[in-house]
């Protein structure tokens, strides 16, 4: 049974200096924002009568129709393919309406009016606690779009960068992850004796908005609803999006840390069905032998098949395991959240 920290992080009891994680959708489901078919049925209803009716058009002319019992297309494959018929027929009315779907995904978020923050919180104080007063420096990678994380740290007093220089409003600043915390004596550097954690949001945030070509970042809740945020709509190709600013800086810096600094990973929550993610950041790195991966999933997702060949890749999953290339008898229930923070 996979269910001890020492066995997700071997040197756990001594330093977690440079180990990363990687959280998606899963890890913030339990504070209670929504999974893929919620958020799909809530998007959907949020639309109006004509909206739905242009809808209805876009799905159509791929032999399709929206069902709401299954919700499906799911909002992932809804956005690819108004995306897609908005360039092909050149009618402004679809660009309109994968703008109103982003509009929606951000309110459907944003109506989460009291995250519970506990399972969160608990994570970042088991983290501070295995500092043992040691600079330590432990990467965050996530996928998601809310705050949550940022506002656990705060509430767990643990020091946090997120790439964003300023106080009320911050202006983006990739450059800040490869800065040392720490103090001058005069004659040399001492580095802060504890955690810094550096949180890589890499299909960003709704704390995010554009002004002109600047990316900049308040809290969420204080952002008029018609600023352009800063979120990559939830779509199967998403590499489209990350190819532009700042997502490329992000996963530039995402690449350049997995394998680095951070050598050890461990995902949970995460689905592994963002392909840009697993084939330029992850699988690299694995393949390389520089990094290892754990991943604590509720569900065996088809996207870990190029996973299981690489000796550097261990799953865990609610009824077996996988290891070395092989299915081992090792389960887990630590894909859940909340399990997974009782071992910190």
């Amino acid at each position: 049974m996979t269910s001890a920290i020492d066995q997700l992080l071997s040197n756990a009891n001594q330093s977690i200096d440079g180990v990363g994680f990687l959280f998606g959708a899963g890890a913030s489901f339990q504070a209670g924002y929504p999974l893929m078919t919620v958020l799909t049925r809530q998007v959907i209803a949020g639309l109006s009568a004509s909206e739905k009716s242009d809808l209805a058009v876009v799905l159509n002319a791929t032999g399709l129709s929206y069902d709401d019992a299954t919700a499906t297309p799911n909002i992932e494959e809804i956005a690819d393919l108004t995306i897609a018929h908005a360039l092909n027929s050149g009618d402004a009315r679809y660009a309109i309406l994968e703008q109103r779907l982003r509009e929606l995904i951000v309110e459907v978020l944003l109506s989460v009016a009291s995250p519970n923050f506990d399972n969160h919180v608990r994570f970042f104080e088991g983290l501070k606690r295995r500092t043992f007063g040691m600079p330590t420096t432990v990467w965050i990678f996530t996928t998601n779009y809310d705050v949550l994380l940022e506002t656990a740290a705060a509430l767990a007093g643990v020091r946090l960068e997120n790439g964003f220089s300023g106080s009320t409003t911050g202006f983006l600043d990739v450059s800040r992850f490869d800065q040392m915390y720490g103090n001058g004596d005069g004659q040399r550097f001492l580095p802060y004796k504890g955690l810094v954690v550096k949180l890589v949001k890499l299909h960003g945030s709704l704390s995010w908005y554009t002004d002109g070509d600047r990316v900049l970042e308040q809290h969420p809740s204080s952002l008029p609803l018609n600023v352009t945020r800063v979120i990559v709509l939830p779509r199967r190709r998403k590499v489209m999006d990350t190819l532009s600013p700042p997502y490329d800086r992000l996963f530039a810096q995402a690449s350049r840390t997995i394998g680095s600094e951070c050598r050890y990973l461990i995902s949970c929550g995460f689905s592994y069905g963002d392909d840009h993610i697993n084939q330029n950041i992850l699988l690299p790195a694995l393949r390389a032998g520089n990094c290892r991966l754990t991943a604590l999933c509720g569900l065996d997702p088809p996207g870990l098949v190029p996973f299981k060949k690489l000796p550097t890749f261990t799953g865990a999953f609610p009824n077996y395991g996988w290891s070395r290339g092989m299915q081992t008898a090792d389960s887990t229930a630590l894909w859940q959240f909340d399990q997974f923070v009782q071992q910190f």
